[in-house]
């Protein structure tokens, strides 16, 4: 065996979740290795659905333009029964979750193996390879470090030294059995069969398209490429029966039979197979120094093409509380929050998908009535389609009554729309220093906190409201943030700050006065506060940041500027 060699983390599977988190972790930059067993990255489509909240994600990543080129953007979904539409779900109704020029979050059809070869391109330009035919074999932990014992191609074995393991390996994750962790749920009991085809038909390539038939659902999906469509069918087979060979005659049958086009013709098929459905997750992300990630932590339906998005959404999480531990900048406990905040998420993920699952891929007559008769008639309305579009997109996800969500808001009228917890929509400012546009999601790209603070031009306590709002940016800066003083469109006065110019944050976020939004690195707020308690803002710093950092900081200013300045 090899001698040990020695790592900040290891990340065990080259997913597009372990891609991402090696991804951020390198521009972070911390030390790691990911491995991967097999041979060659993948070439099967796979997932294929990249939710909104995604798209956020890469913009930050500097990426989304690398996405978008090689995607499909959807419009809608359609419904159909007994030869005719009878629904038309719009997905233009997530227009308006951010400022007007500011970045649009869009949903996305990019199959797997795309989004894995972009990612691994993207590590490729920052020095970095997936280890490809090498095996994660076990490991052992102690209070310091992690030891795993991985196995090469070649028969040759070595030992891994880490301060971290992360698993990303997917729902057969050995790390996860033997770090003890559960995987409870269920598989439903029914099959489904996909093929990746080519369609040259009259639908809408904007559009998802689904059939409703007594013999199970048929729907069609657009995939990049002229004519090419993924086609996923609910088998309608007993659950008794073996598996079926999927072959592109059975195909057209059952496109025939569920759809009723008699004309269009399948044809060069990529990828036919038969599969099972199952619903599972974790009841925590981590033991000790070893962490879950992606489908290693939770499986759930295809339906809403969930699966991609949570799995990101997991490493971005983890990847930024890594990287303050692993820098010196917060103590340990910080990683406690990623199962806190991450189980809930998941846990609302696993039940919206398990209950679409139950409606729209019914194999009961009495959900089928449900789907029928009431819920499809509802999504008629524009105030349910916004709703369920929102869910789906996860741009309503929130971490809202988790430790490091802290809402602090006095006075009669609580006037703020954005609350801690929750995502930050992007707006564009005017920098006032240099009059150049930039945005809160360019901001969010720098990897780091970010202060943002108001005044209340009308206070008659002006000379303690300056005294704070001069001195608690330099005290963020000491600490890493990146702090800045949002400016009124009006405002002229030369110096620093960002200037509201279209008034989109003060429209959507609500902040009126004097106002603190500390926005994590993950595009999430943190703390809110209106108005600004010194004591409490170090108090909350302290839950980010070693105790004795954020000690210096607050003395060092409170020393330049005092407290009771003015009084």
């Amino acid at each position: 065996m090899n001698p040990t060699k020695t790592v900040d983390v290891l990340i065990v599977g080259a997913g597009p979740t372990g891609l991402t988190l090696a991804y951020q972790l390198r521009r972070l930059g911390v030390s790691f290795r990911i491995i991967d067993k097999n041979p060659a990255p993948s070439t099967t489509s796979k997932a294929i659905g990249l939710q909104y909240r995604v798209s956020e994600v890469l913009t930050w990543m500097g990426l989304f333009d690398r996405f978008l080129a090689r995607g499909v953007m959807g419009t809608g979904v359609n419904f159909y029964a007994s030869g005719e539409q009878i629904l038309r779900l719009k997905l233009d109704r997530l227009h308006g979750m951010s400022g007007s020029g500011a970045f649009e979050p869009k949903g996305l059809v990019v199959p797997q193996s795309v989004t894995e070869a972009l990612l691994i391109e993207a590590l490729g330009e920052r020095g970095v390879e997936v280890e490809r035919g090498v095996t994660f074999v076990e490991f052992t932990q102690d209070h310091e470090h992690v030891v795993s014992r991985v196995r090469h191609a070649d028969g040759g074995e070595e030992r891994v030294e880490s301060r971290y393991l992360v698993s990303c390996e997917g729902p057969r994750s050995l790390v996860r059995k033997q770090a003890g962790l559960s995987f409870e749920g269920k598989t439903y009991p029914v099959s489904y069969f996909m093929a990746d085809v080519e369609l040259d038909w009259a639908v809408s390539r904007g559009d998802v398209h689904v059939w409703i038939h007594e013999d199970g659902m048929f729907s069609a999906i657009p995939m990049p490429g002229e004519r090419r469509w993924r086609l996923f069918v609910e088998s309608g087979k007993d659950v008794e029966e073996g598996a079926t060979e999927v072959t592109l005659d059975l195909v057209r049958r059952l496109m025939d039979e569920r759809t009723g086009d008699r004309v269009t013709r399948a044809s060069n098929p990529t990828w036919l197979s038969e599969f099972r459905i199952s619903c599972r997750m974790v009841d925590r992300f981590s033991n000790g120094r070893v962490f879950l990630a992606g489908d290693a932590a939770h499986i759930h339906s295809p339906t809403g093409g969930q699966g991609i998005t949570t799995g990101v959404g997991d490493a971005y999480n983890l990847a930024w509380k890594l990287g303050m531990v692993l820098r010196g900048a917060a103590s340990d406990s910080l990683l406690d929050t990623y199962t806190e905040e991450r189980l809930p998420v998941v846990r609302g993920v696993l039940k919206t998908t398990d209950q679409t699952a139950g409606i729209f891929l019914a194999h009961s007559r009495v959900r089928r009535l449900l789907r029928d008769r009431i819920v499809l008639p509802l999504l008629r309305s524009r105030t349910m389609q916004k709703r369920l579009t929102r869910r789906m997109s996860q741009l309503d996800q929130n971490y809202r009554g988790a430790s490091l969500s802290v809402h602090q808001e006095t006075g009669l009228l609580k006037r703020a729309r954005v609350r801690a917890g929750d995502r930050t929509p992007d707006v564009v400012f005017r920098d006032a220093r240099t009059g150049a546009d930039t945005s809160l999601f360019a901001l969010l790209g720098r990897s780091r906190l970010i202060a943002l603070f108001g005044s209340d031009e009308d206070s008659t306590d002006t000379r303690v409201q300056s005294a704070r709002i001069e001195r608690l940016p330099e005290t963020s800066r000491q600490l890493g943030v990146e702090s800045s003083l949002v400016l009124p469109g009006s405002a002229q006065q030369p110096g620093d700050g960002l200037i509201d110019v279209s008034g989109d944050f003060h429209r959507l976020y609500g902040a009126r006065g004097e106002f603190l939004y500390l926005i994590r690195p993950d595009g999430y707020v943190g703390l809110f506060q209106s108005p600004i308690d010194e004591r409490a803002l170090q108090a909350y710093m302290a839950k980010l940041f070693r105790t004795d950092a954020v000690d210096s900081a607050f003395s060092a200013q409170e020393a330049r500027v005092p407290v009771n300045a003015g009084q």
